[in-house]
């Protein structure tokens, strides 16, 4: 793996982080648990997804499905879980 690839995978990962960060504090903004997400937004039969997502443990990420529906639950735009609000700004900090 190059320089390049290196750069652009912390690019993603640091994008990713964000999200799930954004994700939480909209969870716990709202007063909801891990449970009331788990099943009423995301139709899920557990838990474990969700909170291995939120934590971005074992390989979970969220994906625009996630976000549409959890945007759809919170009332909210799918671009509030972005950095920025989903500005154009191409740069993540």
């Amino acid at each position: 793996m190059d320089l390049f690839d290196l750069q652009r995978e912390n690019e993603i990962n640091n994008f990713l982080r964000i999200v799930a960060k954004k994700i939480r504090q909209k969870r716990i903004k709202e007063g909801k648990t891990v449970e009331d997400i788990s099943y009423d937004a995301l139709g899920l039969n557990s838990t474990s997804f969700y909170n291995s997502a939120e934590k971005l443990a074992n390989g979970k990420r969220f994906n625009l499905k996630h976000l549409f529906l959890l945007a759809k639950y919170y009332d909210c735009d799918v671009r509030d879980f972005f950095p920025d609000g989903g500005s154009n700004d191409a740069s993540i900090k």
